[in-house]
C-alpha cells in the first residue's frame, strides 16, 4: 500500500504483544512494552529472537510494606516480631511499652519493578510505527527523519498540610491489600509457611467460606482506593511529569515539569533502532513491520547540581516513544540518528507501564549475580613468601601522609599514635583474609547489640557443629499449620502427650541460646571433643535477650536455623539461577491477510 506524508501515524506495542496478535483493530490504542532479559547479550538475543524475552513474574513487582498488629497472645509482655516496629513506624527500642507493635510484612503493589545491570537484568522498550489507514500498514522508514524515547518521572502537586491524611489513607490501603493478598495467596512467605496458607484456604474452601472472604477483601481494596480518589480530588492534587533536561555541564542536569506531548523536543531523549529482518528466516516477527527498540536505562552517572542521582529507587517512571516526519525540505532521507532533526512533525506514543527500579541491595536483585570469592590456602602461601623475594607479591600500594600507627596490649586496642609519611604495600590475599576476618568479628556484635537476629538467616555458614535438639525439630514440624503458637490455650499432641505453647518457648529459648553461643565464637566442643567451659555461660549470658520474645518469632527463626543446619552437608545455598526465568509464549500472526508473516488466519 502507498503512503503518504499526510496519513496520521499510531504507535503501537509490537505485533505479538497485542490481544489478537497481528490483528490491526487489536493493536490500535496498545502502547509500547518493556521486554526483559536475563542475559548481558540481551540485545543480540532480541535482534535473533524478539519474542524470546523473559516473562514478568511475581517477584517483577515493588513491595509496600505493611506493619501488621504482632499480638503476644498469651505471652503478655512479650514481643511477638524479630524486628518490631510501633504503629508510627518507627523501631522498637529497649525501654519503649511492648503494646500496640506491629510486624513488617511485605506486600504487592501491582507496581513494575526494573532490576539492574548489576542484579543480571536488562529490559527493551519495543514498539511498532504504523500508518493510521484501514490495513494498519508499517511506515517506510524513508518518511522518519528520528526516532527516540524519553523517561519521565510521575509527579503529584498537593498542599503540604494535606500530607499526614495521605499518608494514613495509603496506610489503610496497603493493610487492605495485604489481606486481600493472603487470600490470592500473593504476599511471598517461605514453602512451610506457604504450605500451611494453602491448607488454611482449602478448609475455607471445603466450608464454602471462602468466596465470601475474597470477595470481602476486594471491597475492602476498593472502598481504600475511592477514599485516596477523594482525597486527590478534595485536595486538588495535580499529577504531571517531568523530564530529564541537561545543563551546561556534561553529567549534571535537572528534572523539570514537560508537556506531555510537546511539538519541541528539550528534553534529554535515546535512540530506538529498528529491527531489520534476518534475510535467512523468512518466518523473522519483524518482516513488514516498522518495528523499533531501544534500551531502557536504569542507572546513570547524570546527577542534579546537588548532587542527587538521575534515577533513584523511590520515584515512579514511565517512557513515552517519539516519531519525527521528515520535513519536506530536509536533505536527510532516511532514519538520522545522529543528524540534528528537520524541524519535522512530532508523533507520540502513550507512555508505558508505570515503573520503579530495585535498590542496590535488593535481596532478590543481587541474588541473580552470584559472586564467589576463593579463600587464600595459608599452607599454599607459606610456601610462596618462602620461595619468593620479599615485596614481590605485595601489588597493593598505600601512600600515607600521615601514618595512624595502632598500639597494641595483649589481645586488646590500647590507643594509638600518629606518624608520618610512609609507603605500605600489601598483597592481595593479606587484604581478604583480614576483610573476612573483620566481618566475622563485627557480625555477632552487631547482631547481638541490637538483637536483629533475623539476619543471621542471611548468613549459612553459622552452624558448625551445634544445631537443634532432634526433639525440638520434631516438636515444631508437629505444629498444625496455620496454628497460632502465641494464642492463649494453644497446644499440640506430641510423643503421646500434650505440649503447650508455654512449655515449647522454653525449649526455644534454651535451645536456641545456645546455637547463638556457638554464633559468638564459642563451640560446644572444642578440638578433641573437650566441653567448651565458655560455651554454657555464653549461652546463660543471650537467654535473657531472647526471654524477651513470644513464642511465634521464635519458631520461626528456629525453623530457618534448622533449615540451614540440614544443608551444612552439601555448600548450604539455594540459588538456581534458572529456577524463575520462565520465557514469553510464542505467538504466531492472527491476521488472516497478513501478507509477510506465517498466519493462523483467524481474523479479518
Amino acid at each position: 500500500m502507498t503512503t503518504t506524508p499526510h496519513h496520521p501515524w499510531a504507535i503501537t506495542a509490537p505485533w505479538y504483544r497485542w490481544p489478537l496478535a497481528g490483528v490491526p483493530r487489536s493493536g490500535r490504542g496498545m502502547a509500547p512494552v518493556l521486554q526483559k532479559f536475563a542475559s548481558d547479550d540481551f540485545v543480540n538475543e532480541f535482534i535473533k529472537d524478539l519474542q524470546h524475552s523473559v516473562r514478568f513474574n511475581q517477584d517483577d513487582q515493588v513491595f509496600a510494606i505493611n506493619l501488621a498488629a504482632a499480638s503476644p497472645g498469651q505471652f503478655v509482655g512479650k514481643l511477638a516480631a524479630l524486628f518490631p516496629m510501633k504503629s508510627d513506624g518507627k523501631p522498637w527500642q529497649p525501654g519503649d511499652a511492648v503494646t500496640d507493635l506491629r510486624r513488617s510484612q511485605l506486600v504487592g503493589t501491582g507496581i513494575r519493578k526494573l532490576f539492574l545491570p548489576s542484579h543480571g537484568r536488562h529490559y527493551l522498550v519495543v514498539c511498532e510505527l504504523h500508518c493510521d489507514v484501514p490495513g494498519f500498514p508499517a511506515v517506510p522508514v524513508s518518511e522518519v527523519c528520528q526516532a527516540g524515547f524519553v523517561v519521565r518521572r510521575k509527579r503529584l502537586d498537593y498542599p503540604a498540610e494535606s500530607r499526614p491524611q495521605a499518608v494514613a489513607l495509603l496506610r489503610e490501603l496497603v493493610t487492605a491489600q495485604a489481606k486481600l493478598g493472603e487470600w490470592e495467596q500473593t504476599i511471598p512467605v517461605r514453602p512451610a509457611a506457604a504450605r500451611r496458607r494453602a491448607e488454611k484456604i482449602a478448609k475455607l474452601k471445603q466450608a464454602g467460606q471462602f468466596d465470601a472472604l475474597l470477595q470481602a477483601a476486594r471491597e475492602a481494596v476498593q472502598q481504600k482506593r475511592q477514599a485516596l480518589d477523594a482525597w486527590r480530588q478534595a485536595n486538588g492534587v495535580r499529577v504531571f511529569e517531568e523530564g530529564w533536561v541537561s545543563g551546561g555541564h556534561t553529567g549534571i542536569g535537572q528534572w523539570q515539569e514537560v508537556e506531555t506531548m510537546p511539538e519541541t523536543l528539550q528534553e534529554t531523549w535515546l535512540p530506538l533502532y529498528r529491527v531489520f529482518p534476518d534475510p535467512a528466516n523468512p518466518a523473522h516477527d519483524a518482516r513488514g513491520r516498522a518495528l523499533f527498540f531501544g534500551v531502557v536505562p536504569t542507572s546513570a552517572f547524570d546527577t542534579t547540581a546537588q548532587g542527587e542521582a538521575r534515577f533513584d529507587d523511590r520515584s515512579s517512571y514511565e517512557i513515552r516513544t517519539f516519531f519525527r516526519r521528515h520535513a519536506c525540505c530536509c536533505p536527510q532521507q532516511g532514519l538520522n540518528v545522529q543528524a540534528p532533526d528537520c524541524d519535522g512533525e512530532l508523533v507520540w506514543s502513550a507512555p508505558t507501564e508505570t515503573y520503579r527500579l530495585a535498590s542496590q541491595f535488593d535481596l532478590q536483585g543481587t541474588a541473580n549475580r552470584p559472586v564467589t570469592v576463593q579463600m587464600p590456602n595459608l599452607a599454599e602461601l607459606a610456601a610462596q613468601v618462602l620461595a619468593r623475594p620479599v615485596g614481590k607479591f605485595s601489588p597493593v600500594k598505600f601512600v600515607q601522609p600521615q601514618t595512624l600507627q595502632p598500639k597494641i596490649s595483649g589481645n586488646a586496642l590500647s590507643g594509638g599514635s600518629m606518624g608520618g609519611d610512609a609507603f605500605c604495600f600489601f598483597a592481595i590475599p593479606l587484604i581478604t583474609l583480614v576483610a573476612l576476618f573483620v566481618l566475622n568479628l563485627f557480625l555477632p556484635i552487631v547482631v547481638f547489640i541490637f538483637n536483629l537476629w533475623f539476619l543471621l538467616a542471611l548468613k549459612f555458614c553459622i552452624l558448625p557443629s551445634f544445631k537443634l535438639d532432634p526433639i525440638l525439630q520434631a516438636e515444631l514440624a508437629a505444629i498444625p499449620g496455620g496454628a497460632d503458637v502465641d494464642a492463649a490455650g494453644f497446644q499440640f499432641a506430641f510423643q503421646g502427650g500434650i505440649k503447650t505453647g508455654v512449655a515449647l518457648r522454653g525449649d526455644l529459648t534454651e535451645s536456641l541460646s545456645h546455637m547463638m553461643a556457638e554464633v559468638a565464637g564459642e563451640p560446644l566442643l572444642l578440638p578433641g571433643g573437650i566441653v567448651n567451659p565458655k560455651h554454657a555461660p555464653r549461652a546463660l549470658a543471650i537467654k535473657p535477650s531472647l526471654d524477651q520474645y513470644s513464642a511465634r518469632p521464635l519458631t520461626d527463626l528456629a525453623q530457618v536455623m534448622t533449615e540451614q543446619a540440614a544443608r551444612t552437608a552439601g555448600d548450604g545455598s539455594q540459588l538456581d539461577l534458572l529456577a524463575g526465568l520462565d520465557y514469553e509464549p510464542r505467538r504466531m500472526c492472527q491476521w488472516r491477510d497478513e501478507p509477510h508473516l506465517p498466519t493462523t488466519g483467524e481474523y479479518a
